[in-house]
């Protein structure tokens, strides 16, 4: 709702992971840290596609990859037919993907406080580009993913060396420069977890989704449906804050969630 308030996009669609990847399949450990989905929260998933379909947004997922690959690939179809697009998530590792067409809000420390980064705000806050962050994580690793990334190596080695040499590979093809003896021991122990953390850590847009913009275009919400499902679910307060009748985005700009 504040999406549709204060971005007034033209299109909107959702992107839902469906199961076991193919990350899974390289990797046996990848996620393996994650527990089980509550039962209760598994029983909200139906309610959730109720107020999906009720406001007239699609949804979009792809067996074998995650949702932040159905995410790339919307967002690179997107892209080819000259639409701003704004993903809106909780997870920071879709950072990679923006560029001149693409922005990311975020939540800061509450869902309902966010930020919308750029490409300039990325390098205000880690000091790489975008896409670097795929080469960041594969060093660094990430521990709610399960991955291994390198031992020894942290934030501020990670980027001094990306700062320095650009990409994982980069780093590797001069490891003989790096100064310090730990973290070039570190890295050279840890070369076969970094590439693989690296390509775990890649978001891949090679999808088989197609992207269909009227099928997402705003407007066709079920203002009564939807009514509905916000007094059985006592959402009172959101009941206020419904688009008008007719109302409908003015940006030629893709949200995707």
């Amino acid at each position: 709702l504040n999406v549709l308030r204060d971005e007034q996009p033209e299109y909107l669609a959702v992107a839902f992971d469906v199961g076991r990847t193919f990350r899974h399949d390289e990797y046996e450990q990848y996620k393996a840290n994650r527990a089980e989905m509550p039962d209760d929260l598994s029983m909200q998933l139906q309610r959730i596609n109720e107020l999906l379909h009720a406001f007239d947004i699609p949804i979009y997922s792809a067996e074998n990859y995650e949702a932040d690959d159905v995410l790339a690939a919307l967002a690179e179809q997107a892209e080819g037919r000259g639409v701003e697009i704004l993903i809106v998530t909780g997870d920071t590792d879709t950072f990679q993907l923006i560029g001149p067409q693409v922005r990311v809000m975020a939540p800061r420390r509450a869902f309902g406080d966010t930020v919308i980064y750029d490409e300039e705000a990325i390098r205000e806050r880690y000091g790489l580009e975008p896409e670097q962050l795929i080469d960041y994580k594969a060093l660094t690793g990430d521990t709610s993913d399960n991955v291994p990334g390198v031992r020894g190596v942290g934030d501020k080695t990670a980027t001094k060396l990306l700062q320095q040499y650009g990409t994982v590979e980069g780093i590797y093809e001069h490891l003989d420069q790096v100064t310090s003896t730990r973290f070039r021991n570190a890295l050279e122990a840890g070369r076969d977890d970094a590439f693989m953390s690296k390509h775990l850590v890649t978001i891949t847009a090679d999808v088989p989704v197609e992207l269909d913009l009227e099928e997402c275009r705003v407007g066709g919400i079920d203002r009564d449906r939807v009514v509905e499902l916000f007094r059985e679910l006592e959402f009172r307060a959101l009941l206020g804050r419904l688009p008008a009748p007719g109302e409908a985005g003015e940006a030629e700009q893709l949200s995707l969630f």
